[in-house]
């Protein structure tokens, strides 16, 4: 018997829940005027991945949630590659089909704004490979308000996906990618791993570049590993 993927009993507990259980109804907060492919979209949660080589260093990336994007009737070119694995995997899931929807998911984040402008920055400084970390957002859906879901729905995405997840990779390190992600982890009051968070200023001012640097310095004292 193959053994269990990391994320996979986390994700499939908020398969069995559903959005509602998130957001109090199925359609909450969903993106409008959208075409009907791209609305089973948006109704398909976003587990992102873990890294073959998770285990070595065990630090998970969080950030707040999928972006919906601008299209409303095509696929973006990174949808059209990412999404069949995803829903693949919500409409039939299984142990293959999340390795799958892991693995695509890894190729597209890469291409990612969060991606090129912090997530590299992060994995860099901690001098760490792709395959070390795992990444996902606290929210596995997306959202029409994108980031500026209520406080609510924030603390949901904390009991039912951000917390179960922590608990099954056990990370050694969690980074919150910004304040928002890290207020969700901290809204229910529980015990959390090491929390570092990276800021994430659009204007990489003094001050945010020393905060970036303490992060990072941070990282290295956690892992043990040398500068």
């Amino acid at each position: 018997m193959s053994a269990i993927p990391l994320g996979y009993k986390t994700a499939t507990s908020v398969l069995a829940a559903g959005r509602a259980a998130f957001f109090g109804d199925a359609t909450s907060d969903l993106p409008e005027k959208r075409s009907p492919l791209l609305a089973a979209d948006d109704r398909t949660p976003q587990f992102g991945y873990v890294g073959a080589e998770y285990l070595r260093a065990r630090v998970l990336l969080l950030g707040i949630n999928p972006g919906k994007g601008k299209e409303t009737e095509v696929r973006s070119r990174t949808d059209a590659r990412m999404m069949p694995a995803l829903v693949q995997f919500a409409q039939h899931p299984s142990h293959e089909s999340f390795i799958r929807a892991q693995q695509a998911y890894k190729v597209e984040c890469q291409t990612w704004h969060i991606w090129k402008r912090h997530c590299n920055e992060v994995i860099g400084a901690g001098k760490l490979s792709l395959e070390e970390i795992a990444y996902s957002n606290c929210l596995p859906w997306r959202t029409d308000s994108d980031s500026a879901f209520g406080d609510a729905v924030g603390e949901r995405a904390a009991t039912l996906y951000a917390h179960p997840l922590i608990e099954e990779l056990r990370p050694l390190i969690v980074i919150a990618m910004g304040k928002t992600a890290a207020n969700i982890l901290r809204c229910t009051g529980k015990q959390l791993p090491h929390l570092i968070v990276w800021n994430r200023a659009q204007a990489p001012n003094p001050a945010v570049l020393e905060a970036r640097d303490a992060a990072a310095a941070e990282v290295f004292h956690v892992l043990g590993r040398r500068q």
